[in-house]
């Protein structure tokens, strides 16, 4: 059983428990503050989001330019087309995240086709097959389940986090990177960087909605409990790597394969143009671990190099249609250093004073989607219930 599966399989329960998709549609008679958010990936803008409805005063202050963190969709290809450089798939049991995509109207298509054959190793050398003889190649790194399972949104699953965003409007202010958080016992002030110039922001509450490599990073004074501190000084990160071969047409259908293919490095390939209009094509690698790691250690060009080698033994015609390649290794992102952490302890989770925790990092579906907008909801609920304490 992989890491994933375990996590799903044995904690599915508690996040039901936990939040409920319900929990949106509550709402109170009057306001109730105001919220700094650190970070605009989904678990920060769910909780913005949901918390600006029930009319507490929101402001969400993201380091990027843009929103949606590890939700990344790279357009700068040709011929219109897109590939998604982290979250990817949404299983169709992630209620949540299948809430939030009916709730803005963003239109699913399957992930991985019905239609034409699937590849794999075995013994060294490829063979075409069917689904489930794909499915069983794959273990070692995801368990799939049935084809049907997965879906991604049409345009790129970067629509989600824009939706959010679109909602909030001025509510988000980007380029804020956080320097320093001032917790008290009943407010909180946060120091952040706009335009070279350092700005303060009080607040009755605020949300950590960002990596605890992140937060490892910025000054907090006085500090949180030991425990909590501990729990951010150790917090590790998985590297993952995606590496994008954008070709001159999707050669690969003449041969009747769909370009999705299981291969060196337990490398999931994805035809990333399935489903989208266009003539170019996509060829997509997912390698994690270890084998991210070496990547990393790479230049970009060697990168590109030594994928479009690998991919030579699925599709030899790769060459002959190579337009660019190109890679994100999300350790080396400085907005994240790592692609996705389980730290769920309670420790991790526990309010400190007026500060709330969120991210997929403290939730029972680490590295999904599913997980960032779980744990963005509990502290939606955590925060209420502080103030209709303190109202008490």
């Amino acid at each position: 059983m992989n890491r994933r599966q375990f996590i799903y399989s044995g904690l599915v329960a508690a996040s039901t428990a936990v939040v409920s998709p319900r929990f949106a549609s509550a709402q109170v008679s009057s306001g109730g503050g105001r919220v700094i958010v650190i970070g605009g990936g989904l678990a920060g803008l769910v909780a913005a989001y949901e918390l600006n409805k029930l009319r507490y005063d929101v402001t969400v202050l993201e380091a990027q330019e843009r929103p949606g963190g590890r939700v990344l969709t790279v357009r700068d290809f040709g011929d219109g087309v897109y590939a998604d450089a982290g979250a990817a798939r949404i299983p169709s049991d992630h209620d949540l995240t299948l809430k939030y995509v009916n709730e803005f109207g963003l239109p699913l298509i399957p992930f991985y086709p019905t239609q034409g054959k699937f590849m794999r190793l075995a013994n060294g050398m490829v063979e075409q097959t069917d689904w489930d003889k794909f499915r069983d190649a794959t273990r070692f790194a995801m368990g799939l389940g049935d084809a049907d399972h997965w879906q991604k949104i049409k345009g790129g699953n970067d629509l989600l986090p824009k939706a959010f965003a679109g909602r909030l409007k001025e509510k988000v202010r980007y380029g804020t990177p956080v320097v320093k958080i001032e917790p008290t016992q009943n407010r909180v002030t946060v120091t952040f960087r706009e335009r070279d110039k350092l700005q303060a922001l009080d607040g009755d509450f605020l949300v950590s909605a960002v990596p605890f490599t992140m937060l490892a990073k910025m000054e907090i004074s006085p500090a949180f409990s030991a425990a909590k501190m501990e729990a951010i000084r150790t917090a590790g990160m998985t590297s993952a790597s995606r590496v994008f071969i954008e070709t001159k047409r999707r050669f690969w259908l003449d041969r009747g394969v769909n370009g999705f293919a299981f291969g060196d490095d337990f490398a999931e390939i994805w035809n990333s143009t399935f489903g989208e209009p266009g003539t170019h094509g996509i060829v997509q690698t997912y390698v994690r671990g270890g084998y991210s790691a070496a990547l990393g250690q790479l230049s970009e060009t060697d990168r590109v190099a030594t994928t479009v080698a690998k991919l030579k033994k699925f599709f030899p015609e790769i060459d002959a249609n190579l337009v660019k390649g190109r890679s994100k290794c999300w350790s080396e992102d400085p907005w994240v250093l790592g692609a996705w952490a389980n730290n769920g302890s309670s420790a991790g989770q526990r309010r400190e004073a007026n500060v709330f925790f969120a991210g997929e990092h403290l939730s029972n579906h680490g590295s999904w989607m599913q997980g960032a907008l779980e744990s963005g909801l509990r502290v939606v609920n955590e925060i209420k219930t502080a103030r209709q304490a303190a109202a008490a």
